[in-house]
């Protein structure tokens, strides 16, 4: 039998495919490489297996040091609850490698291939007065609900609103994002009631698997996902074997109070400082109205974190916030998976514990096993520890359940840059342009991985273009023109970049992670480190990529860097 498929080990369970480990104090999630490893062993059952053994089977096309394959046995005796003193479950052999010491018994197989991957196409609106936001919130709650399936890789919301007016057909739609399975529904509704109409077509033979209709009032929507997610499994299950649901969420809230946690939900998806307070003001009236609705809570957290990771407020105050609510939220709900996520990100960007970070964002995937931010952060977590492949790892399990949203792959083409990686950088970016054309976050960042891949026309072509018509350019395309100018080894340049944005600063905001890139960029070493020092003493969101990002290469070797590094914590 292929253990792939799953395995036991003493008291706890192993599903390689879904990356899990289960125990009796519950799930944990386990980095892809990390897992490989204890399946290699697990295949064979007791038998010793050498480090090189090992590095064949879990790295066969790279050079790796023993130190990554010793961090991957470290990372699974945490995951076991293992003692290398005293082991149970994984024996060092000294000189020789590793053995498993607990016994493999293989588990009943959850299908024999990869996990079935499902669609949730908008639903559609066939009322003049439904709000196009009440049947794109039921189109959340949905794909939020049916996230926390076992065994289901449920594409995410992001992906999904690509499709919302499109004419294209399923199997085409299923072709683009990688479905096996697509759900499509309408919605007609009159004042508070709601009829429901959804089906699961299989996409691989484009044929209905299963349809029904719902009568709900507004007030029960919350119950209807869970009904619907319950329907669309036990059909899934049907075709691809059984399928380990979560226990049902909170199941009603108030009419009022509902509409205003479905337009919350739609505004926060915006992720402009605009859309986001007016959605917090959403999340406030749900709280009042349903003191106990924990995501109510989770929600304004999220806001708040975000807001103070954009630099739209000052971090001190809105991480003092963000943790009250969080503290709030988790108390209602030990286990709820956006407060769980954004406690990991609060740990990570604002409190650089890393530890801290991954337990939590593990801890929200087990909830959630199809939360592509939670997959985002624990890539973040991987590569300040250096840890690359399985950053990229973490990545390419995002892309797959968010193929089309443009911020993964920007996050893609951020972390080739952070790992040298220039050519595949600029390959993401230009990806993430085809995305959204329009999308300059992405595009500066393809100007700067060009620069530093060696292609100065590609870089130069797309700073003149992003260049602020008619007007003094703005503070984001003085930062990149500097770096890009310093990656180009033309210094005179990259010092009229910075001295520009250095005047910039005088009369309106600049960032202090954005003044020391374009510091460092033009050889103004102490000056570079006072404003790194500015952003540790400010808890940036940034600072934990500072020992790590090529612009402060220059700054390696100053001892000044070296302190500020070791101050803020970092690997």
């Amino acid at each position: 039998m292929d253990l792939a498929t799953g395995f036991r080990l003493a008291d706890r369970e192993v599903w390689p495919r879904e990356g899990r480990i289960v125990g009796p104090s519950g799930p944990m999630r386990v980095e892809p490489k990390t897992m490989a490893v204890l399946l290699e062993l697990a295949r064979h059952d007791g038998g010793v297996v050498s480090r090189e053994q090992i590095h064949a089977a879990v790295w066969p096309r790279q050079v790796v040091t023993d130190d990554v394959l010793t961090r991957c046995v470290g990372q699974l005796r945490r995951a076991l609850g293992d003692k290398s003193g005293e082991p149970r479950f994984v024996e060092t052999i000294a000189r020789r490698g590793y053995r498993l010491v607990a016994r493999v018994v293989p588990l009943p197989g959850r299908g024999t291939g990869p996990p079935e991957t499902l669609l949730v196409l908008p639903f559609q609106a066939y009322s003049g007065n439904l709000e196009p936001w009440l049947v794109d919130g039921l189109t959340e709650l949905l794909i939020t609900r049916l996230a926390a399936v076992r065994g289901l890789r449920v594409i995410s919301r992001t992906t999904a609103m690509k499709f919302r007016d499109t004419s294209e057909s399923v199997p085409a739609i299923a072709a683009q994002v990688g479905a096996d399975w697509v759900v499509e529904g309408s919605v007609l509704g009159s004042a508070n009631r709601l009829q429901v109409v959804a089906q699961l077509i299989d996409a691989r033979t484009d044929s209905h698997a299963w349809a029904d209709q719902y009568l709900r009032d507004v007030t029960d929507l919350l119950l209807l996902q869970n009904t619907l997610a319950e329907s669309i499994a036990r059909a899934v299950e049907r075709a691809m074997g059984p399928a380990e649901a979560q226990a049902e969420w909170d199941t009603r809230l108030p009419a009022a109070a509902m509409r205003d946690y479905l337009r919350g939900r739609h505004l926060l998806s915006g992720r402009s400082a605009e859309s986001l307070r007016e959605a917090l003001g959403h999340f406030e009236r749900v709280a009042r109205a349903a003191p106990d609705y924990a995501p109510a809570w989770a929600s304004q957290a999220e806001i708040h974190m975000l807001l103070a990771h954009y630099g739209v407020e000052p971090s001190q105050t809105s991480v003092a916030t963000t943790r009250a609510l969080l503290e709030r939220a988790l108390t209602l709900d030990a286990h709820q998976p956006i407060g769980l996520a954004c406690l990991g990100a609060v740990s990570f960007f604002f409190d650089r514990d890393f530890d801290a970070a991954q337990r939590y964002l593990h801890e929200a995937l087990a909830r959630l096993p199809s939360y592509s931010v939670a997959m985002l952060s624990l890539a973040n977590v991987q590569a300040v520890r250096r840890e690359f492949e399985e950053a990229e790892a973490w990545l390419a399990q995002a892309l797959l359940v968010d193929p089309l949203d443009v911020g993964i792959s920007m996050n893609l083409g951020d972390h080739r840059i952070l790992s040298g990686q220039y050519p595949a950088a600029v390959e993401a970016l230009e990806q993430a342009q085809r995305l959204s054309p329009g999308h300059r976050p992405s595009a500066l960042r393809l100007a700067w991985a060009a620069a530093l891949a060696g292609n100065p026309d590609l870089a130069n072509d797309t700073l003149a273009r992003l260049r602020p018509a008619g007007a003094s350019p703005d503070a984001p395309w003085l930062e990149y023109e500097a770096v890009v100018a310093a990656a180009l080894g033309d210094a005179a340049r990259a010092a009229a970049a910075a001295d520009a944005l250095e005047e910039l600063a005088r009369s309106r905001f600049v960032t202090s992670w954005g003044r020391a890139r374009a510091l460092a960029a033009a050889g103004r070493s102490a000056a570079a480190i006072a404003a790194l020092s500015d952003c540790v003493r400010e808890r940036s969101s940034s600072v934990p990529f500072m020992a790590i990002t090529p612009a402060f290469t220059a700054l390696a070797s100053e001892p000044a860097f070296r302190e500020l590094v070791r101050r803020a914590g970092l690997p």
